[in-house]
């Protein structure tokens, strides 16, 4: 194909697609309930996660101190 009828072929297939869409009404109908979010469990495991670096790096900070003071005890 040639470039113009490439041009003129998507032209045209955008506007048919336009013309055929339905519109869509926002006025907030659902026939559902309202989303009530299930309880994961995230919170807690966060909370653990929270800890568990805290802890590490605790252990980190102690152990560096040691080595510190063992050398300057040598």
């Amino acid at each position: 194909m040639k470039k113009t009828n490439l041009l003129l072929v998507s032209i045209l297939t955008i506007g048919i697609l336009s013309l055929l869409k339905s519109p869509v009404l926002a006025d907030g109908y659902t026939p559902y309930g309202p989303h009530i979010p299930e309880d994961t469990g995230l919170v807690d495991g966060m909370l653990f996660n929270i800890v568990a670096v805290v802890t590490y790096l605790l252990g980190i900070a102690s152990i560096g101190v040691s080595k510190v003071l063992s050398n300057k005890i040598d």
